[in-house]
C-alpha cells in the first residue's frame, strides 16, 4: 500500500532539503501499473510543496 512508498518519499524530501542546488522532477509514481491514483500518492508529497527544487506532476498538484 501507500505506506510502503512513504519512507522513500520522505527520504527524497529530506535529500532535496539538504541539496537545494539540485532539482528533482517527480513523475506520477505508483499511478500506472501499481494501480494507485494521484489522490492516493499526492498527499505523501505535501511537504514538498514548500520546496522550490522539487517539481511535482500536475495530477499531484490537483490533489494537493
Amino acid at each position: 500500500g501507500v505506506d510502503t512508498i512513504r519512507p522513500y518519499v520522505d527520504e527524497l524530501i529530506s535529500y532535496a532539503k539538504a541539496h537545494p542546488e539540485k532539482h528533482f522532477l517527480v513523475t506520477p509514481i505508483g499511478c500506472g501499473i501499481a494501480g494507485f491514483e494521484p489522490e492516493d500518492i499526492a498527499p505523501l508529497f505535501d511537504e514538498a510543496r514548500m520546496l522550490h527544487n522539487i517539481s511535482l506532476p500536475q495530477s499531484f498538484w490537483d490533489e494537493l
